[in-house]
């Protein structure tokens, strides 16, 4: 299916979208450039900026040959979901037409998002464990937030989900899914529909990266709980799968309602009936993979 751990080394790019990041690009270029194993490419895709993101970036990239900018003219207000991921398919497309030293020959792709700041072994610690494990086909690290002087780990953080600020495919794994959309929950369906074609997902638990501004923070936390209600019924779940998915949010903003107005989401959804984003056999296997994964943490729970 993949690489074993006796293959070459792997090459790999790193896709970055960055719309008025000025306050972190440089922090995160910097991280990339410390990486014990660098990127074979790393391209910054500015995306409609209208600060000096762009400018930072290119004064940077000035000393680093495998460092290119290039620029995204989309719509500048913020889409959650759609904004960011056109803006990834931009440099994706750019590596893809030969513009790079990474023509059809890539191992590995990651978008990681411009206000990260990754540990100096980030990636030398992704590649070993893809090449271990030549059935992952998603891998990440966890994202935390400073708290006072403690980095804690985002409410969001799950030990079957890689965060999609932090996301490496495996190139067979991507091809094989499709590739990823510009809708809100993508980073969530590219990993179901890597199961259903038999890759698994790998979350490093203990390779943390900090996230200098959390997921959500320009957007409504209600309008974020009743999309995620709707992303529940693209991909296919159930009532009772729904349900249970929404009531995990109740430790999120707005405390308790988090969870109401995620299962309001779904449920108008299911009323109204918005195209899905998967067929019959893929959301079977999706209703499949979540009952398994509900009674494992059941049996689990009883055990402890």
């Amino acid at each position: 299916m993949g690489e074993s751990a006796s293959d070459p080394i792997m090459r790999y790019g790193i896709i970055t979208p960055a719309h008025n990041e000025e306050a972190f690009i440089t922090g995160y270029m910097q991280s990339v450039i410390r990486q014990t194993k660098r990127p074979d490419v790393l391209v910054i895709v500015n995306d409609h900026s209208t600060d000096s993101t762009a400018a930072i970036a290119r004064n940077i990239a000035q000393g680093h040959d495998w460092i290119r900018v290039i620029d995204h003219h989309s719509r500048p207000e913020h889409s959650t979901g759609s904004k960011v991921i056109r803006a990834f398919l931009h440099g994706l497309h750019y590596l893809d037409a030969g513009q790079a030293d990474l023509p059809e020959s890539w191992d590995l792709i990651a978008k990681i998002d411009a206000d990260l700041i990754l540990p100096d072994h980030y990636f030398q610690t992704v590649i070993d464990h893809f090449g271990a494990n030549p059935d992952t086909g998603i891998c990440g690290g966890v994202c935390a937030i400073m708290q006072g002087k403690k980095l804690s780990p985002e409410k969001l953080t799950d030990r079957y989900h890689v965060r999609g600020a932090l996301k490496t495919w495996r190139r067979q794994c991507y091809k094989q899914i499709g590739g990823i959309g510009p809708f809100y929950g993508w980073d969530t369906l590219d990993e179901l529909l890597a199961d259903y074609h038999g890759w698994k997902t790998a979350v490093i638990p203990d390779l943390i990266v900090t996230h200098r501004s959390p997921t959500g923070s320009d957007t409504s936390p209600l309008k974020l709980h009743r999309m995620t209600g709707e992303m529940f019924y693209r991909i296919g779940y159930d009532t009772v799968i729904a349900l249970a998915a929404s009531l995990k949010r109740y430790r999120m903003t707005p405390f308790l309602l988090s969870s109401f107005c995620t299962f309001y989401g779904y449920i108008e959804a299911l009323l109204r009936k918005p195209p899905r984003l998967v067929d019959d056999a893929q959301a079977r296997h999706i209703r499949r993979l979540r009952y398994r994964r509900m009674k494992e943490k059941l049996v689990n729970r009883n055990r402890n």
